[in-house]
């Protein structure tokens, strides 16, 4: 489930005429600028142009207050000074070290001010969170019509859980005084503006470090004069990517897929989700997934292979990230990690001849307890089956979760997922074809228990043929309930190793009993493995 999938949605501009349809430190009362790694190895910045600067605004008491993040983990709301240092780190991460993040905690006296004041007023990006004190609001307005007088079309800021309403502004679009061609010319450069600050907010109001961070780079990719790689591409009509691209795309689609093309459009479940992904963008991971999921047909995966996969109309490329740099595990049970072994900890709890003493031996090998990724994590009824392919060579990963769709169906999806060893033991590539859409994925095993009880997964991957990245992680026990209170205080501390706060966790509906459950019936759980299974056993009678 953590595999990307975004497929060509319908293009507006042609849509109608042809019907497509804790507490950890003190903070002083100064500017503060955290560095963003977890440890020197998670240094991203490799002597690369900064194309960007971003400011969080933080109240003097940042390490009390409670932000809006991490309403769904098991951890609960981080403070605000928690968040701030995870999305500067994340700013760091997912700009590869070309956005320059910093937190500012305001000081205590109003004296103090003066010291931050060409940090915020020179901010491209500038994020103001959970103000509340008269004297900090004040100095929020003064530096927000300062930089709104500026004439500046590159920058943008937002107040975030304030108490007074501070209006936003983005790049040259002010919602306090819109110029007619916002709303009247598509194509201007204040209607980007209004498009931009309006799916910024939207992006932010989901209070997930994935989402703000996603919000950070669209902004700059858009007007800092520099691509970012995350979000550079787009496989949506835009007014921004100009009708000569849009119609070359659309040609394209036609010349190359017009049979796929044809056939999607004549059935109605196709067509539904082409203009349900009409509606959103589908860089927005969170959205565009879900609806993918919601409609999955032969059809739409043949629509997909052969526009994205195979043609690549849209010209996308995209890479596995490389930061944070995660560490496997090293040792098992006293004993070093063997490439072996760690093969045998991925069968985890499932019934197969490599299963490690101590496996429950049931019918998955894992279940998804909590995960990390806003958009492929949070699916309920996560399971996980991991097993040896017939020649032994390597392995395949099965993950069968439960879907509540888009029109309140719950149905179950599953994937077949390729496994091969990595350059150490610990590490796996994985590849997958899901819906047409190839992706490849770096696994790590963090941490495991040495008696199966949990497991630490950390994942990184992309789907090049629709330009997307991404990050995740995943806490599973053989149940699919969290760790016992005794044990889920270190577990945090390997998922910080791992750069991931136990805030972003979200934790996984594992429930039988539920109507969604009930209503979706028993898991598919066998749905690939009983075939390898039988091929396995045919080669070793032959031998």
């Amino acid at each position: 489930m953590k595999i990307i999938l975004v497929i060509l949605s319908s293009f507006p501009i042609f849509a109608s005429s042809f019907s497509f349809p804790n507490e950890r430190k003190d903070v002083s009362f100064q500017l503060r600028a955290f560095n963003a790694a977890i440890s020197s190895d998670l240094d991203t910045s490799d002597g690369k142009i900064t194309i960007g600067k971003v400011v969080f605004v933080l109240p003097n008491d940042a390490t009390k207050v409670k932000s809006r993040f991490g309403s769904n983990s098991p951890y609960g709301n981080p403070s605000v000074l928690e968040a701030a240092q995870q999305l500067q780190r994340k700013a760091s991460w997912f700009s590869e070290g070309t956005v320059d993040a910093n937190v500012v905690v305001l000081p205590n006296e109003q004296g103090g001010f003066g010291g931050i004041r060409d940090v915020v007023l020179n901010a491209d990006a500038l994020i103001a969170f959970n103000l509340s004190r008269d004297i900090d609001q004040t100095f929020l307005q003064d530096v927000f019509e300062e930089r709104s007088m500026s004439g500046r079309t590159n920058m943008c800021h937002y107040a975030i859980d304030c108490e007074r309403n501070f209006p936003p502004i983005c790049a040259s679009y002010d919602p306090e005084s819109p110029s007619l061609s916002s709303s009247l010319i598509p194509w201007s450069m204040d209607a980007t503006s209004k498009r931009m600050e309006e799916q910024m907010l939207r992006l932010f109001e989901r209070r997930t470090s994935d989402d703000f961070t996603i919000a950070l780079m669209l902004f700059f990719n858009q007007f800092s004069g520099s691509k970012i790689d995350w979000v550079k591409h787009s496989i949506d009509a835009t007014w921004e990517k100009g009708v000569v691209q849009n119609a070359k795309e659309f040609v394209d689609m036609f010349t190359k897929c017009g049979d796929c093309v044809a056939k999607c459009i004549a059935d109605e479940k196709c067509k539904e989700c082409l203009s349900a992904l009409t509606a959103i963008d589908t860089r927005d991971q969170v959205a565009s997934y879900r609806t993918i999921v919601s409609y999955e047909s032969e059809l739409l995966r043949d629509f997909s292979l052969c526009i994205l996969q195979k043609n690549n109309v849209f010209n996308c490329d995209a890479k596995i990230p490389e930061n944070p740099k995660v560490l496997p595990l090293k040792t098992f049970r006293g004993e070093p990690l063997r490439a072996e072994t760690a093969r045998r900890i991925l069968v985890g709890h499932l019934d197969d001849e490599i299963s490690l003493p101590g496996s429950q031996r049931g019918d998955i090998s894992w279940k998804v307890a909590a995960g990390a990724n806003v958009a492929y994590d949070q699916f309920p009824s996560q399971n996980q089956i991991f097993y040896e392919t017939a020649n032994r060579r390597d392995m395949w990963y099965d993950p069968v979760f439960r879907v509540e769709t888009i029109d309140g169906r719950n149905i179950w999806c599953k994937r077949h997922y390729k496994v091969r060893d990595g350059p150490v033991p610990g590490t796996f590539s994985f590849s997958v074809l899901d819906n047409g859409v190839t992706s490849n994925e770096a696994w790590t095993i963090v941490d495991v228990a040495d008696d199966l009880s949990y497991i630490i997964f950390h994942y990184a991957g992309a789907a090049s043929s629709v330009g997307q990245r991404y990050l995740g992680g995943l806490l599973c026990t053989a149940d699919g309930l969290l760790p016992p209170e005794s044990k889920i205080e270190s577990i945090y501390e390997k998922l910080r190793s791992a750069g991931i706060e136990p805030w972003e966790l979200y934790v996984v509906d594992n429930k039988n009993d539920t109507a969604g459950a009930i209503d979706a019936g028993p898991p598919p759980l066998d749905y690939f493995r009983k075939d390898v299974l039988k091929n396995k056993m045919s080669k070793q009678t032959a031998n």
